[in-house]
């Protein structure tokens, strides 16, 4: 398997690196604590492509493979994990659903535009009932005479205040009705979206979001409903992935950071990077990062091939996930006192990395995944 990036895209990663430590890095702390980022942000990762990574060109994008957004993502992760989370919502579950499944007038309409960064899109799926039980959604779009009528709370919605299109899943007619998909425009009437306090990921809006009746177009069905499920299922597999990059920059960060920390702290006359239990620590955060990348990469290149995916991209969730909270966990005790600071950023990749075993599927039920995966391997009922 070869996971080497084109000559191109190497420059472009490398190119968002150096955008990340120049404009991001040093940001990322009072972005935390304001609980937000900066209003024009959208119009500067739109010019660096980062709003149409696997788009094609025709539509405003830059035409990655999955192998190389993957590699964006983490980068992002690394830098401002908050971050890396909306680019990551924004791409993979709105434009690259669109991307799939829409019609050509609903291409033409929306990627575009969410590539040029004029609006940030939303995916509007889980409720309070219905998580990583997508099955068990309530929210019902039921037919009128010139469209539908949307009615439904979704909540801890990426992007619930700021996004200028919502993808809605909803169930057609009724409550046990087919599942559906709806591109929403956010100035509809009816819709009603409040931010949420949140444990880690401060910058990026969270919120939960109200669907009062919203009058729909025929033309804002999303594909054939009969169809949804299983493009819900290859869209949140390929989100999976992109947590899981997210994850490995978290853990990358808190490498960093510790390595760094420990090479000038000194105690009993000596940099603690001497000890051996400091070492053994960064260590084994080393061994996890370059296990997380190469889980990451080896989902994102089956992707690419268009191989399933399923177990690939839960195995590398489930693994960069728990690694991220292990290293920033480790990161905080090589610092000791200082990491239960905000005067070190470790704190932050703490909070950060809780949410990685919790997005787009818990890493509970990824397990499951797999148990499941390897019972019907082994012959299991």
């Amino acid at each position: 398997m070869n996971f080497h990036l084109s000559e191109e895209d190497r420059l472009l990663v490398e190119g968002v690196r150096e955008f990340c430590e120049r404009e991001i890095v040093p940001h990322a702390a009072a972005w935390d604590e304001q609980g937000a980022m900066p209003a024009d942000l959208p119009r500067r990762l739109a010019e660096l492509g980062l709003l149409g990574l696997e788009l094609p060109e025709e539509v405003g994008g830059v035409g990655l493979s999955a192998v190389a957004g993957v590699a964006v993502v983490a980068e992002l992760g690394r830098a401002c994990a908050a971050l890396s989370l909306s680019v990551s919502a924004h791409n993979t579950l709105v434009a690259g659903f669109l991307r799939r499944a829409g019609d050509p007038a609903q291409r033409r309409a929306f990627l575009p535009a969410l590539a040029e960064g004029r609006m940030l899109g939303a995916f509007a799926l889980s409720e309070a009932g219905a998580g990583t039980d997508a099955r068990s959604i309530e929210t019902v779009a039921r037919r009128a005479a010139d469209g539908f009528v949307l009615s439904g709370r979704k909540q801890t919605i990426t992007h619930a205040t700021v996004a200028g299109l919502y993808l809605v899943v909803a169930r057609l007619e009724q409550a046990d009705g087919p599942l559906a998909v709806f591109a929403v425009e956010a100035d509809r009437p009816g819709i009603h979206a409040d931010r949420v306090a949140t444990l880690g990921m401060c910058a990026c809006d969270v919120g939960d979001v109200l669907f009062d009746g919203v009058a729909l177009p025929k033309s804002a069905l999303v594909g054939d409903p009969a169809e949804a499920w299983e493009h819900l299922k290859a869209v949140l597999d390929r989100g999976r992935m992109n947590v899981a990059a997210m994850a490995t920059g978290l853990v990358e960060a808190s490498f960093v950071a510790a390595r760094d920390y420990a090479r000038q702290r000194r105690q009993f006359g000596r940099p603690i990077a001497d000890y051996q239990a400091i070492q053994w620590k960064l260590a084994d955060m080393a061994t996890a990062l370059e296990a997380a990348r190469l889980l990451v990469y080896h989902a994102a290149w089956a992707h690419d091939r268009g191989a399933r995916t399923r177990e690939a991209a839960a195995r590398a969730k489930v693994f960069a996930a728990e690694a991220a909270v292990r290293a920033a966990n480790d990161a905080i005790q090589i610092h000791g006192g200082y990491g239960y600071t905000r005067e070190y950023p470790v704190e932050r990749y703490l909070r950060d990395a809780r949410l990685c075993g919790l997005g787009e599927g818990t890493n509970d039920a990824m397990r499951i995944v797999l148990g499941r995966g390897i019972a019907r391997r082994f012959g299991a009922a």
